[in-house]
């Protein structure tokens, strides 16, 4: 997969239920995350999955909170998300995997 596609997937995927749950300054910050795809196509589909999952999730304040942080630090800008820790900062990466538990046949 190329670095703009895996951008773009990340950004998609994990900042959707990140903007659905939060009021106005998550769908800030998924519209800034998004604004860094590479072209208008990209940036309108992962924009439109945020707005379409926006219902989804209930509105948190820790979360609100959150968001805000993000933004007021500016650790989401599209420079920054070209890197690992960047993204990491900015809550895209996964820092641990599941636990692997094997399959039960009950």
């Amino acid at each position: 997969m190329k670095r703009p596609e895996a951008l773009l997937l990340l950004a998609c995927v994990l900042t959707v239920p990140l903007a659905a749950g939060c009021g106005n300054a998550c769908f800030k910050l998924a519209d800034q995350i998004c604004s860094c795809q590479p072209d208008d196509t990209s940036r309108a589909t992962c924009s439109q999955r945020a707005r379409d999952e926006e219902g989804i999730y209930p509105v948190r304040s820790q979360d609100e909170q959150l968001c805000q942080g993000k933004l007021d630090q500016h650790v989401c800008e599209c420079q920054q998300l070209t890197t690992p820790e960047g993204r990491e900062r900015c809550g895209l990466a996964i820092t641990a995997s599941p636990p692997e538990t094997p399959a039960t046949s009950r």
